[in-house]
């Protein structure tokens, strides 16, 4: 006769939340993003590791930053043959950050290095409203 432990159902329940942990990084349909604020503004720091800089797009409507990344991989068969286990895929991937403040937009600046995409945000004291498309350095 088997006995019944309270520590039966913990376990359970561990296993199947860790079930969701077996899924494949490729498999991440959100961007990881880090905001960290200041005095003088903001720095958003964000995970994009498989895109290339060109990839990448920042656009900019009054406190609301928006990330877009897309990339493409050609879905034919691989030079020597087919393929037998494919990760690698197209993605496209969005993330919106609304800021507490309106940030100067003039005075925005990205850099993109090593898969890791780092905007400046300066805080703006007028609240001037237009949007306005960040470059990435």
């Amino acid at each position: 006769m088997q006995r019944y432990s309270p520590f039966d159902e913990f376990d359970r329940f561990f296993d199947r939340m860790s079930r969701g942990f077996d899924r494949p990084a490729t498999a991440r349909t959100e961007i990881a993003v880090d905001v960290a604020v200041s005095d003088d503004g903001f720095v958003v720091t964000a995970d994009l590791p498989g895109f290339e800089r060109d990839d990448i797009d920042l656009t900019l409507d009054d406190a609301v930053l928006t990330l877009t990344a897309e990339r493409h991989h050609a879905t034919d068969e691989h030079d020597d043959g087919a393929y037998l286990h494919r990760e690698r895929r197209s993605a496209s991937i969005q993330r919106r950050i609304t800021l507490p403040n309106v940030v100067d937009r003039e005075a925005t600046h990205a850099s993109y290095h090593n898969g890791v995409l780092t905007v400046t945000l300066p805080k703006l004291v007028s609240d001037d409203t237009d949007g306005h498309r960040i470059d990435i350095d």
